[in-house]
């Protein structure tokens, strides 16, 4: 059976409306149950046009609605998000983010659905969140994840928490069209058209599992995934000499990962690494450091943050990634208000090339129902290069405004 995206895309938005309107209909007759939802606009600005004459300015709307209820000795989660962009018809897409029903046994659970599961401690990158595909289309930063279908059993023990995953279906990553910005590369990456290492292709059966524990004021977590990488390689669709398009691959993958955190006063050290077999051959990655926390900085209520990592690929220019051997130095500043308001801003340099990333995050509730989010992003050191991998990203500097209504 062979699904285009674009079906199994109109299957997810039927899927998110049927479970939509029966979650409406439930929580009117049951006590228990809640319905959540918001409703978004955001703009962002360019500093330049894209390399394709692309727009300036972006703007879309965004929706999510939220339903829980009990059921029972467990409860069932639906989350559905949409967004529709006035630019990019590729940006324009509905995700069922979740569709999970939980039991609670005696010391376990099960799971099963359409979920999201987050792996990992470090603030510049996740090496270790491999359940869930990232929504590229929502943020190149990878925060944004699409729902998985899983089956997931955990086990909680004196000695740790086991947590087992069945995930019967794979989600392609998501990717800007042709009006879209914020692309690598400068020519689009085909939605429609991916290879599989597989020859199940999407329909592969990935397992995962994953322990984790403490020991005094040391977290840690071992994890294993097996199946279909969420990254992809690309190779180029050549017409009349110029290639046309790029044609995502996606190969099998064995990845074993580690993830430590330790409390140390005001000090927070952070681990993450992986090992992987499916790229050509195996490769390792890491990513570790520090977060320092001023409480009460300068006699007021607020926190300041101190947050420095290293990035390391021994993939080098191999990766699929640009941050082979980076630094990351960022600051936290919680406010602590009633408005929840807080700035996240920092850079991430390459001291071999001197790419440099800026990115700046702020948000503010501007009433108990209204919520503004602020996000800059700005790429420089790639501008006379064009072996570099932020070389495509030169003209891609934005700023970005989102109000959300809640209700």
């Amino acid at each position: 059976m062979n699904l285009s995206t674009t079906k199994i895309n109109s299957i997810f938005h039927k899927t998110s409306t049927l479970l939509l309107t029966s979650a409406l209909v439930l929580s009117s007759g049951n006590a228990s149950a809640s319905v959540e939802g918001e409703l978004g606009f955001q703009t962002r600005t360019f500093v330049e046009e894209g390399l394709a004459g692309q727009s300036q300015f972006q703007s879309s709307l965004s929706g999510q609605i939220e339903f829980d209820t009990s059921l029972g000795q467990g409860e069932f989660v639906a989350k559905v998000f949409g967004r529709y962009d006035f630019e990019d018809d590729e940006r324009t897409h509905f995700d069922l983010r979740e569709a999970l029903w939980t039991y609670y046994g005696d010391s376990w659970e099960l799971q099963a659905g359409v979920g999201k599961v987050f792996w990992g401690v470090t603030e510049s990158m996740h090496l270790v969140d491999i359940v869930n595909q990232s929504d590229s289309v929502e943020n190149p930063d990878g925060e944004d994840k699409l729902g998985q279908a899983m089956l997931k059993f955990s086990l909680e023990r004196d000695w740790g928490t086991v947590d087992l995953f069945w995930l019967p279906y794979f989600r392609e990553r998501t990717f800007v069209g042709e009006d879209g910005r914020l692309s690598a590369t400068p020519v689009t990456v085909s939605n429609d058209e991916a290879f599989y290492e597989s020859g199940a292709k999407e329909w592969r059966n990935d397992v995962a599992i994953r322990y984790s524990h403490y020991i005094g004021e040391l977290e840690f977590a071992l994890s294993h995934f097996s199946g279909t990488s969420r990254e992809a390689n690309y190779g180029g669709s050549v017409v009349n000499g110029v290639v046309a398009k790029l044609i995502p691959y996606y190969s099998v993958i064995d990845q074993t990962g580690i993830e430590l955190q330790y409390i140390y006063d005001s000090w927070l050290l952070k681990f993450e690494g992986i090992t992987n077999s499916g790229f050509d051959s195996r490769y390792s990655a890491a990513v570790f450091g520090f977060e320092y926390t001023q409480v009460g900085i300068f006699e007021s209520s607020a926190d300041l943050g101190w947050v420095l990592e290293y990035m390391f690929d021994d993939r080098k220019e191999r990766a699929t990634h640009a941050f082979e051997r980076d630094i990351f130095a960022g600051w936290r500043y919680a406010f602590n208000d009633e408005d929840s308001s807080e700035i996240l801003t920092g850079f991430i340099v390459d001291p071999r090339t001197e790419e440099i990333m800026f990115s700046f995050e702020a948000n503010k509730r501007l009433a108990s129902d209204l919520k503004l989010n602020i996000e800059a992003r700005v790429f420089h050191g790639a501008e006379s290069d064009n072996q570099l991998k932020t070389y495509g990203l030169r003209d891609e500097d934005y700023l970005e405004l989102e109000l959300v209504k809640y209700f």
